[in-house]
């Protein structure tokens, strides 16, 4: 049993000091769930403030330590984003906890540092270089032969790829039981089997091989599954329904079904969209469930909605409420469009919100952000009659939407960043990329560590062992940044291929092996005929209002003043239902429970709906084709609910069917 440990009033409000504005307090269905020390699952309601509830009970908690029994407190989210938040809004007030025994990081870094790393140093008698997928992957060299194989399948990449070292000397495809398609005799089997056996023993590992490691590890060596119970005896998954079922599967054989420690999953089911199965709910098998219905992001009229489109069915109760404490009085949109005029779709939706800035519904002054998100862009080979959200927003690059640490050519890491006000640090960050992704071609590694660089290694590499070049180094990064914000790409090209050139010289290379990557032209996203050349290429602008325009994978999480969601299409037809959204969920939004049973396809549209519907806080909108509108929801329950918007062709007026 962990320690008892009760958490007071007193501590809750000494929490409430640190989380909350001035003179607000938790009420009182989230002090039950901060003062509950027992196992149990939480479903918590989009803008519940489950991580605020969460970082409270873990101020109280670091009252309590260090525990009597030695033991420590483990907290794991799923990425690194959500595990920096923890650290910055409690770290300062919260010392011991994020010092020994404890541990708060995500799932990769957990699995790294107690299971995959321990057992590589067993066998290897040494640490692995890297644990990272894009490196991983850029590491694997066929010889001519195989690559001449490979060039004839289609599913090359998958051969090459996809498939990953177990027991020793088998391929199996990821995580699964799939066999290699060539029989273990093959040449092609026998090539590829020696470059994963490459990859390991080099110490360049893949986030599988972390798992892979790790179930062996406890295979073996069972015992260190009572090591990690008596380390850790509160246990906090925060985003439970984002773990994959290899994750779900390890979290359960180390801190499941056991009352040695206090094991509390935390999440939302209806939001499961990241995992790679295909359905969460089969996966994470609840167990002693508490609920947060309250939401302090919706508003009663988007809550409703919300509700409605729930998997996993849960009461979504909308506090939202404006600074003023009066009610946030604004209806949702549906807006209404025809093939000519999907593009202006989201400049009508420009228009709604400009119209409640001017009624004084939405406060422009205020730091707020408005998106445009679907589910689906275009991709190669899709029909011209398949709406996605590029038919919305000609020029939506993916590219933009998703920054990495691999690019293909040296340039394309000065046009690859964030384009906010923390944009500075993020050309660095990338222009640092550009320079790592050199060395790895050059097959630099450091001196120091016989490993590949980070971006923290190679900086401190040069602080250390380069101090006389460390001042100019950082020099020329700043101009990099500057020369780039300028865009003055050309130079800052020239610029960071010269610091980069220096960076060698310091570590006794130049530029050979890299050489075609520093040369080749960066190929830009290129707008259509139509597009404004005055737009960006993933945000959208009219009157002063700014509209991100993303997927509704990249926004989860995320809390917008203004979210439109537009359909798109998907999927084949199943049952009928069709291969947009708005048809697979029309019957939900109308009032219809989900029947028992339904498609997967179905159930899938309704998770992502509910994500995308559930960002706002004052203006919800859906657009919708008119054939689907007029076949589906006009004239039908629940239409109340929403303005009707018929989207005009440019330079129209919009009309408003209903209000």
């Amino acid at each position: 049993m962990p320690q008892e440990i009760e958490i007071t009033d007193d501590q809750v409000r000494l929490a409430e000091k640190y989380l909350l504005p001035h003179g607000k307090s938790f009420d009182g269905e989230r002090v039950a769930f901060i003062k509950d020390l027992s196992t149990h699952d939480l479903h918590a309601v989009p803008g519940s403030g489950k991580t605020t509830a969460l970082l409270a009970k873990l101020i109280a908690l670091e009252q309590h330590l260090p525990f009597s029994d030695r033991s420590g407190v483990l907290v794991i989210s799923h990425t690194n984003a959500a595990v920096d938040e923890i650290k910055n809004k409690i770290g300062h007030i919260c010392p011991r906890l994020f010092a020994y025994p404890n541990f708060i990081g995500t799932i990769q870094g957990f699995v790294d540092a107690f299971l995959a790393v321990p057992y590589y140093k067993s066998i290897y008698r040494r640490r692995p270089v890297r644990i990272d997928d894009e490196i991983y992957y850029e590491s694997h060299y066929p010889d001519y032969k195989l690559n001449f194989v490979l060039s004839k399948r289609q599913d090359a990449n998958k051969l090459l790829y996809g498939y990953r070292l177990r027991e020793g000397d088998k391929l199996r495809l990821g995580l699964g039981d799939e066999t290699f398609v060539f029989k273990e005799t093959s040449d092609t089997y026998k090539k590829i089997l020696a470059i994963k056996k490459g990859l390991r023993d080099s110490g360049l590992l893949c986030f599988d091989d972390a798992y892979i490691l790790a179930q062996e590890y406890l295979i073996k060596f069972p015992g260190i599954i009572n090591i990690l119970r008596k380390r850790f005896s509160y246990v906090f998954i925060d985003e439970m329904q984002d773990m994959d079922k290899h994750q779900y599967d390890l979290l359960e054989a180390l801190f499941g079904n056991t009352e040695d420690v206090t094991y509390q999953r935390i999440g939302d089911k209806n939001q499961a969209i990241f995992n790679s199965e295909s359905e969460m709910l089969d996966i994470w098998q609840e167990r002693n469930v508490k609920e947060l219905n309250g939401s302090h992001r919706l508003h009663p009229a988007t809550a409703c909605i919300v509700e409605s489109l729930a998997l996993s069915p849960i009461a979504v109760v909308g506090n939202r409420t404006n600074p003023d404490g009066s009610e946030v009085d604004i209806k949702p949109v549906m807006l209404v469009y025809e093939n000519d005029t999907a593009s202006e779709v989201i400049s009508c939706f420009a228009d709604e919100i400009k119209r409640l800035v001017d009624e004084g519904k939405i406060d422009l002054t205020s730091d707020n952000v408005h998106k445009a998100v679907a589910w689906t862009a275009a991709k190669p080979g899709d029909k011209a009659d398949m709406i996605k959200l590029n038919h919305y927003h000609n020029s939506f690059s993916k590219e933009h939407a998703k920054l990495k640490i691999n690019y293909p050519c040296l340039e394309a890491y000065l046009h690859y960043h964030r384009k906010d006000a923390g944009k500075l640090a993020s050309i660095r960050k990338s222009a640092l990329n550009g320079i790592l992704k050199i060395l790895r071609l050059e097959e630099v590694v450091s001196p120091e560590t016989g490993r590949t660089f980070t971006k923290r290694s190679l900086v401190d590499w040069i602080k250390e062992k380069q101090a006389d070049f460390y001042r100019n180094f950082k020099l020329q990064l700043y101009q990099i940044t500057v020369l780039n914000i300028e865009k003055k790409i050309n130079e800052a090209l020239e610029a960071l291929v010269k610091l980069a050139t220096e960076v060698l010289s310091k570590l006794g290379k130049t530029i050979k092996k890299s050489k075609t990557f520093v040369a080749e032209k960066y190929v830009p996203v290129v707008a259509s005929a139509k597009e404004d050349p005055g737009q960006k290429s993933n945000c959208f602008v009219k009157n002063g209002i700014h509209i991100d325009v993303a997927t509704v994978h990249a926004v989860k999480g995320q809390t917008h003043t203004s979210t439109l969601y537009m359909e798109s299409f998907y999927q084949k037809n199943v049952g009928g239902k069709g291969q947009y959204e708005s048809s697979r969920v029309a019957d939900q939004l109308q009032g219809t429970p989900l029947a028992e049973g339904a498609h997967e396809y179905i159930r899938q549209s309704l998770k992502m709906t509910y994500v995308g519907f559930s960002r706002s806080t004052h203006l919800l909108g859906f657009a919708i084709h008119k054939s689907r509108f007029d076949a589906l929801y006009s004239g039908k329950p629940n239409m109340d609910r929403w303005k009707v918007i018929m989207v005009p062709a440019a330079n129209k007026v919009a009309l408003a069917v209903s209000k």
